[in-house]
């Protein structure tokens, strides 16, 4: 067992005492009014974050843009299920593509994308999902019930 691993089960037998002494310790300040599971878990967080690093530059801006509330919430990325496969008649003819674990298999050849698949069968640069017609999920409602506008 981890050094880490160690610290996180250590956390389950502390008291609600003991969880704010650790947090005015990690934090510099006294602990938040919140249940002793919820100082856990931010603690556990602090010590992961310390030992195995934490948010990139780029996923900490993402989460403050959409913390603002103002701005929508990126498209998920399209996901498709290895196995799946894709049709696409183009020009009088039927085109499969497999869906893989790390790509798509086309007339017997690798791609690691269906924008590569869609020029390789049109010889212009599409939009692989739009050539495929492969929709996006509509994203789930915002919980909360706040209008956004």
């Amino acid at each position: 067992m981890s050094r880490l691993d160690h610290k996180l089960a250590a956390l389950a037998t502390l008291s609600p005492a003991q969880l704010r002494e650790e947090w005015l310790t990690m934090f510099s300040e006294e602990a938040p009014d919140f249940p002793p599971s919820m100082v856990r878990r931010v603690i556990a967080y602090r010590l992961q974050e310390q030992a195995l690093g934490g948010l990139s530059t780029s996923a900490q801006k993402m989460l403050e843009i959409v913390a603002d509330g103002m701005t929508p919430l990126p498209d998920p990325p399209i996901r498709l299920k290895p196995g799946s496969r894709l049709l696409r008649e183009w020009n009088g003819k039927l085109h499969t593509v497999t869906v893989d674990e790390d790509g798509f298999s086309f007339d017997g050849r690798r791609f690691a994308s269906l924008s590569h698949v869609a020029k390789e069968i049109t010889g212009a640069h599409w939009s692989g999902p739009r050539f495929f017609g492969v929709k996006r999920r509509p994203p789930p409602p915002r919980q909360g019930g706040q209008a956004h506008g």
